[in-house]
């Protein structure tokens, strides 16, 4: 049986449900479909998780200075606040409940799953047929690209993802990708792991020619 709407909205990341958002405001009937968490990458893996991580990186560079400006200090990083921080105060720990119920509070229809396109204006989500008589609109996103390096198949390598949710900060990372997401996280783990036991090196490699260098803590 095919369920019809006015628009169809196949990806809720920031950009898809904005859109969708709208939409329902206005009084359209919409369907909004996601197959991971509505709100995509930057509340969960980028732009809000890490600002955590850069304040908190930012205060432990503050205190080290402290010996230069102000008289002395001793300073012990601990991941596990910022970890933690994350998970109760900026994530829900990766679940999205808050923001379906957003979406629906506006009078949108959530559908959780992956969408088929099979038509100019309907989709199949796992067996059900969706129709829009005004739009349909593709806002998939996108995914962490895996560079072709020899080797690092078969490593546990890490993408933000695993970066953003680690528990415990790694002992020493390099970071392929200078983006906004990649410079943030070098910096801010080069920071929690510089001690006189422990420097990590995190680099961030990008266009910038000048990248690549080991971020100063």
């Amino acid at each position: 049986m095919t369920s019809d709407a006015d628009v169809i909205v196949v990806g809720l990341g920031v950009g898809g449900e904005f859109v969708a958002g709208r939409l329902a405001d206005a009084g359209l009937e919409v369907v909004g479909i996601e197959s991971a968490l509505v709100g995509g990458e930057c509340p969960y893996w980028g732009c809000v998780p890490s600002k955590m991580i850069i304040r908190a990186a930012n205060t432990l560079a503050e205190a080290r200075r402290a010996g230069k400006l102000a008289g002395h200090a001793t300073v012990e990083p601990d991941w596990s606040i910022v970890a933690r921080r994350i998970r109760e105060e900026a994530t829900d720990d990766w679940d999205d409940t808050v923001a379906v119920e957003r979406f629906t509070g506006k009078g949108g229809r959530f559908v959780r799953g992956r969408a088929t396109v099979t038509g100019r204006r309907t989709v199949v989500v796992g067996g059900q047929e969706f129709r829009a008589s005004r739009g349909l609109v593709l806002a998939t996103g996108t995914q962490p690209a895996v560079p072709p390096v020899d080797g690092l198949a078969g490593t546990p390598y890490w993408t933000n993802h695993e970066a953003l949710e680690a528990k415990q900060a790694p002992a020493s990372l390099t970071v392929a990708g200078g983006g906004a997401v990649g410079v943030e996280l070098a910096q801010a783990f080069a920071r929690f792991a510089f001690s006189s036991a422990r420097q990590a090196r995190a680099a961030a490699r990008g266009r910038n020619p000048r990248a690549g260098r080991p971020c100063r803590p």
